[in-house]
């Protein structure tokens, strides 16, 4: 958990009634309708290297793939998400007697919530738009706990809902435009992605509140969303292609989906069906669009 501060904020969802009454709430109805408007971004569009992002007023236009220029906004949170990195290799992993939970999370932790502290006011301010300062708590509350719990060391879809919140609010400031939305997924969440992985297996990091096989995965569910989604009306690429090793490598570099099921095979040794029985039990859908 954060420390606490005077920021007048507090938690609203705390008991089953308060989640009914969130899912009847006005503000969950403008998550969903993000989610889809990120969903609907990326339709058909393959990834690319992320290391071909430049910033766009860096680089004049002719010549360039539209595609892989950021707006100056987009830019400056994929530096701050890179800066995980930066924080990882910092902190390597201890030696302890235990194989899962490394304490050298705790550390990376620490080093993580000093990068967003230094940084994410300065981007902020940088924006330009009017009073966003004002909501640097809540917006730096947000992608302090995407990276996973500090304390019992694990990593969870939850931690990955963060992330989304995180850019959620940002996108409800008026910091981002509906241009930028492929880029929220296919740069930001893709670079967050790569960073929360390094987290666990650096680290050992438990799966939080996982179901194992019986799940749809120990860490993620936006990758598989967004991934369907890029393979939507794709006709060469069938469903059950995700039972084939050698379309699942071919594929991985550009698409989330296969992304994801090559990082599961890294993972788990045990077969596909039984490692991972809901996409196994999901491949059997006719279209990606389903």
């Amino acid at each position: 958990m954060l420390d606490d501060n005077n920021s007048g904020l507090s938690f609203k969802i705390v008991n089953d009634e308060s989640v009914i009454k969130f899912t009847k709430s006005s503000i969950y109805n403008d998550i969903i309708e993000f989610i889809s408007n990120l969903n609907k971004s990326v339709i058909a569009v393959e990834m690319k290297p992320l290391e071909k992002f430049q910033l766009a007023s860096e680089y004049n236009n002719k010549g360039n793939e539209n595609f892989l220029l950021l707006s100056k906004n987009v830019y400056n949170i994929f530096q701050l998400i890179k800066n995980m990195n930066k924080c990882i290799d910092s902190c390597p992993p201890i030696k302890q007697p235990f194989r899962f939970g490394n304490k050298g999370f705790q550390k990376f932790c620490e080093e993580y919530y000093k990068e967003i502290d230094e940084h994410l006011p300065q981007i902020l301010n940088d924006s330009g738009i009017d009073n966003i300062s004002e909501h640097t708590f809540q917006l730096a509350y947000y992608l302090k706990n995407s990276i996973g719990n500090k304390n019992r060391i694990d990593y969870g879809t939850g931690h990955e809902l963060n992330f989304l919140l995180f850019l959620f609010c940002l996108n409800k400031l008026h910091f981002f435009t509906s241009s930028d939305y492929k880029h929220l997924v296919l740069v930001l969440y893709r670079q967050y992605l790569e960073g929360v992985r390094r987290i666990q297996i650096i680290y050992t990091v438990e799966p939080a509140g996982s179901r194992g096989a019986w799940g749809l995965d120990d860490f993620q569910f936006l990758v598989f969303l967004f991934g369907a989604a890029q393979l939507s009306y794709n006709r060469n690429i069938k469903t059950d292609d995700i039972e084939k090793k050698e379309l699942v490598e071919l594929w991985a570099p550009k698409y989330l989906y296969f992304d994801a099921l090559k990082y599961i095979s890294m993972l788990k040794h045990a077969p596909f069906h039984e490692s991972s029985q809901m996409l196994y039990d999901i491949s059997g859908v006719e279209t990606w669009y389903h």
